[in-house]
């Protein structure tokens, strides 16, 4: 099991309210699980975007950008 790190965190009232009917509705059993699964999202997202960035910026070595309108 990883090492769990305790930490603080403030929540606006409608994030806080977000994360009780969460827990309400039964998706998650305490607010630390909510504020993981969003942090994981976070993390896909960032790891596309990089994938997706890194894929329009690679082109072949000696590859040039298409000319204006030739795309």
């Amino acid at each position: 099991m990883a090492a769990k790190f305790s930490q603080h965190v403030a929540l606006t009232a409608p994030l806080a309210r977000y994360v009780a009917d969460q827990i309400a509705r039964g998706e998650y059993a305490t607010a630390s699980e909510v504020i993981r699964a969003g942090l994981r999202l976070l993390i896909e997202r960032d790891e596309d975007r990089a994938l997706a960035r890194a894929g329009r910026d690679s082109r072949p070595v000696g590859a040039t950008k298409p000319a204006r309108g030739q795309a």
